[in-house]
């Protein structure tokens, strides 16, 4: 099963931890590891940011959290894999 929640206004980070959490039916609070431990927030929200330049080049950054591959797109975009 996919699970999406589409580009809001605020960072990717807690778009990814309310993407894991609902797909895992947990509260993101109790979360372990923290995803700091598996990606670093800081590192992820400037790729979104800064990600794409505008050209037909896109940007897709994936890596596994949780037991879920994680899919964030240079639009913000999280998707569950």
């Amino acid at each position: 099963m996919t699970h999406y929640i589409p580009h809001r206004s605020s960072t990717v980070v807690p778009r990814v931890i309310e993407t894991v959490a609902e797909a895992d039916d947990v509260d993101p609070v109790s979360m372990a590891p923290p995803l700091a431990d598996v990606v670093d927030p800081d590192a992820l929200n400037d790729l979104v940011d800064h990600g794409s330049d505008g050209s037909d080049r896109t940007l897709e950054v994936r890596f596994h959290y949780r037991g879920h591959e994680v899919v964030v797109t240079d639009d913000g975009d999280v998707s569950l894999e």
